[in-house]
Order: C-alpha cells, then sequence, then structure tokens
C-alpha cells in the first residue's frame, strides 16, 4: 500500500503535529479580541477561521511547526502525495479499503504534493494516525 512514505515517517510526521497544536494552543491561550479579517468560506459544516490552522502563529514562534514543515518539505513529492492521501482517509473523506482513490485525490492540483496543505490542520496527528488505522497499517490499540 505505501511506496513511498513508510509508517514510520507518516507517526513522525503525527508526533510533531501534536507537538506543534500543543505549542498553537500556548500561544493562543489568553488571547482576546483578535481580528482575523476576512475568511475564505472553505469545506465543512461551519466556516473554519485562521485559528483552525496550526500555522496561526507568527513565522519562527512554533519550533515543532518549523521542524514539522522542514519535515515535510524534507519529503518528495510523491511522499507527500501519500501522506496526504493517508490524511485523507483518516478525515473520513475515503474508506481504508479506497485507498487507490484517496491516491489519486491526493494527487490532484492544486495542493497535489506541497507540504503546506498537509502542515497547517490542526488535527493533522488524528488525522494521519486514523489513517493508519483504518488502512491496517497500524496495531489495533496502538496510538
Amino acid at each position: 500500500m505505501l511506496k513511498r512514505i513508510t509508517v514510520d515517517e507518516v507517526k513522525r510526521a503525527a508526533d510533531l503535529a501534536e507537538e506543534a497544536r500543543t505549542e498553537r494552543e500556548s500561544f493562543l491561550a489568553g488571547m482576546r479580541n483578535i481580528d482575523l479579517g476576512d475568511q475564505e468560506d472553505e469545506r465543512g459544516s461551519r466556516n473554519p477561521t485562521d485559528l483552525d490552522a496550526l500555522d496561526i502563529m507568527p513565522d519562527g514562534a512554533s519550533a515543532a511547526l518549523d521542524e514539522l514543515q522542514g519535515f515535510l518539505s524534507g519529503l518528495d513529492a510523491e511522499q507527500r502525495v501519500e501522506l496526504r492521501a493517508v490524511m485523507l482517509v483518516g478525515r473520513g473523506d475515503y474508506a481504508g479499503n479506497q485507498w487507490d482513490t484517496a491516491l489519486d485525490d491526493a494527487g490532484r492540483p492544486p495542493d497535489a504534493s506541497d507540504y503546506r496543505d498537509i502542515a497547517e490542520k490542526v488535527q493533522l496527528r488524528e488525522y494521519l494516525m486514523k489513517g493508519l488505522y483504518e488502512l491496517d497499517l497500524l496495531t489495533r490499540g496502538a496510538s
């Protein structure tokens, strides 16, 4: 199933995403009356804001986010497409038995191999770990 990226690399991305989310939550703690400006409507049951992204902090404010972005940018395009497909399965866009379709969708422009589309997801760790689970690449009960 995974040909270009390993399960350990997916887990590494998930761990870095969790560290980045922790730093993000610390950054946001206590912030009030933030002007988010105009927000574009996105897919989903509600309209997300910039607060729904990991990259809300100023550049360099999150060592974990910088490390996650560095890790993701260091992957080749095919590895990022596979990682994105795991994320799509974990997000519920596809079932585990729809890997080929998820992989095809993950490879489509505009964000096919761009690490920024992956790195900005607040729930990236959950998506990746659930994706591994749904693809039977993660031992049941492990996290």
